[in-house]
């Protein structure tokens, strides 16, 4: 009897223990990856999944753990270089950034002295993750490698970014330099927002004419498998992205993918052989199957009529003003939502401090889906508002300084006058002062003539 109910408990045990396992599906590329609780099986060790337009986060594993980056860290050099450089502007290329770099490490064989532009070395960074160029363009930039590894960790917190470190431009292995899936993420997002880095993201190959030390063409093939028939890896809507490999860091990967209005950011950290592309293909096909970006509110429209109410019942030039959002409002949401059900409600703040200027936050608006609230965003004053006094105080300060004005030009005027009558007068007194003295040498010189002519007579 014992031993059945020893039996019983064990079966029991064994049935919960499995119904809790993960049965792993066979990888296709139309297979949605995910367990039954809608977690993804990624061999990264670190990855996340967002939302470009958003910045939502739709998946992530060990999302903020700190790992090396290795040359994913280029991504945060061409958002300084587009902030700070000019594409057209010259480098070049000194002996600490042609020789500063690992033998061995991704290069495009630069000479000391050479000369590129800035878009060159850029596509140079980019397509063939060339190291020398992320020096050159870090001298450019900041004077020094030194200096432009600090503008860069700098930066990135300024992006949010809380557990980057960055101690070189290129990515190559420092204890030090480091990041997370969550912050790499922050950086891509920022540098989407420059076409000129979509464009080259974009692009498969890329010529560099001869130079001042290269009499031959240069070619560059990008690197990311993903934008690069034949290869297996290619995916619909992938526009590119940025690779990256040490030892230590083993396969990175960032990469851009965008299909309809939905475009969405995926980040795989330390993977090992083609895990990088596999993972990243896994997020995309999670993502673009239960996910879209839908407008909830466009920059474009017009303003809201916003009714006003203040602290002291003031009386006001208008009892309205009109307001709205400082950007366009997007919004992730699953792929079945129904985008003609959103409703909208707006809430005018009450007791407004009055005056009221331009871009002062009058008003939220809070969008609702079957009723359940959504999102809130702020409204901005479009123009400004002051009270009946204060615009009667104003006037009448606007008249006074008119009535200054116009007093201070009549004063201007009577001293000109004043001036001008003072300046002839003198003249006068001058002229009339000199005729009498000339009259006077004049007689004086006429006695003197008569004296000498009268001393000749009596000599004869």
């Amino acid at each position: 009897m014992k031993k059945n109910i020893l039996l019983i408990f064990l079966s029991t045990l064994i049935l919960a223990y499995s119904s809790s396992i993960v049965w792993a599906e066979p990888y296709t590329e139309t297979t949605l990856h995910h367990d039954e609780n809608g977690i993804l099986e990624l061999n990264a060790e670190a990855a996340i999944l967002i939302d470009a337009m958003t910045g939502e986060i739709l998946y992530e594993k060990n999302s903020t753990k700190k790992e090396y980056p290795a040359s994913i860290t280029k991504i945060m050099t061409a958002l300084l270089a587009f902030e700070y450089g000019k594409m057209d502007e010259v480098i070049t290329f000194s002996h600490n950034a042609v020789f500063g770099i690992e033998p061995g490490s991704s290069h495009i064989a630069l000479q000391e002295n050479e000369q590129i532009t800035m878009e060159q070395a850029m596509y140079a960074l980019l397509l063939r993750s060339a190291n020398e160029s992320a020096l050159g363009i870090a001298e450019q930039i900041d004077g020094s490698v030194e200096k432009f590894a600090e503008h860069m960790t700098a930066r990135a917190k300024e992006l949010g970014c809380n557990n980057t470190n960055f101690i070189n431009p290129n990515g190559l292995h420092s204890e030090n330099h480091y990041t997370t899936a969550y912050d790499m993420a922050l950086i891509a997002k920022e540098a989407l927002k420059f076409d000129e880095f979509k464009k080259m993201i974009q692009t498969t190959y890329y010529e560099i004419p001869p130079t001042n030390k290269q009499e031959e063409t240069r070619y560059l093939y990008a690197q990311h498998q993903m934008i690069k028939p034949p290869s297996k890896y290619v995916y619909e809507g992938c526009e590119g992205g940025k690779t990256g490999f040490t030892d230590e860091a083993q396969n990175t990967l960032v990469t851009y993918a965008k299909r309809d209005n939905t475009e969405l950011i995926a980040v795989v950290l330390k993977c090992k052989g083609a895990q990088h592309y596999e993972d990243t293909i896994k997020l995309f096909d999670y993502g673009f199957s239960n996910y879209k970006t839908v407008e909830l509110y466009s920059i474009e429209q017009s303003s809201q009529k916003i009714p006003i109410t203040t602290q002291q019942n003031q009386k006001l030039e208008t009892d309205f003003i009109f307001a709205k959002p400082s950007e366009t409002v997007y919004k992730t949401v699953p792929i079945d939502f129904d985008l003609s059900k959103v409703t909208k409600k707006i809430n005018s703040i009450e007791n407004l401090n009055i005056p009221i200027y331009k871009n002062d936050v009058v008003a939220t608006v809070t969008f609702y889906y079957e009723q359940k609230p959504i999102q809130t965003m702020e409204l901005l004053a479009q123009n400004s508002i002051v009270s009946e006094q204060q615009s009667i105080t104003a006037s009448a300060q606007n008249d006074k300084k008119i009535n200054n004005t116009k007093t201070s030009f009549s004063n201007d005027k009577i001293w000109f006058f004043d001036s001008v009558s003072s300046l002839f007068i003198f003249a006068v007194f001058c002229s009339i002062i000199s005729f009498f003295v000339a009259l006077i040498i004049s007689r004086l010189l006429y006695r003197k003539k008569q004296k000498k002519h009268r001393f000749a007579k009596r000599k004869r």
